[in-house]
């Protein structure tokens, strides 16, 4: 976590690619899976534990994938109930990213998905308060912050 937060710091004098070691010392980065706000961040909110970042106030609906993966699973799926419709891909070495409340899926499972390759669009299904993207990184099926993998600023739409 120290090397993380040092990490952090030199980030804000110069940004390098996103990219951190997690605590098993693999290296991964992500990219930007939606346009937007992060609304809600990672970790206690309240009483409850929120367990990814929701992107928000979209500029585009196009979600798209965060890191190279083999999709897993699309659709409303068993132990993801409140999530809506979904898309989970399995990133490697334990990995897994989840995108969460679309309202379209355009790809199956046994996809190979590549960075920035459209999943589907951002929605409002399962227990959501509006349009967004509920975005989680887990590893060996626990949540852990995506944010401290993702580049400094979100991208602007494609074509805008």
């Amino acid at each position: 976590m120290l090397r993380l937060a040092a990490a952090c710091a030199a980030a804000s004098v110069w940004v390098a690619p996103a990219g951190a070691h997690t605590d098993g010392g693999r290296q991964i980065s992500l990219d930007w899976p939606a346009s937007g706000l992060v609304t809600r961040g990672f970790g206690w909110d309240g009483a409850e534990f929120h367990k990814g970042i929701d992107i928000g106030s979209l500029r585009s609906l196009d979600i798209r994938a965060a890191a190279p993966g083999v999709v897993e699973s699309v659709g409303y799926a068993t132990g993801f109930e409140g999530y809506g419709n979904i898309v989970l891909v399995d990133i490697g070495s334990g990995f897994e990213a989840l995108y969460a409340h679309l309202s379209e899926v355009g790809v199956e499972p046994g996809d190979f998905v590549i960075p920035g390759q459209l999943l589907g669009l951002a929605g409002c299904t399962g227990y959501c308060t509006g349009t967004h993207l509920h975005f989680e990184l887990r590893e060996v099926g626990t949540a852990i912050d995506p944010a401290p993998l993702l580049p400094a600023t979100i991208p602007a739409p494609e074509g805008g």
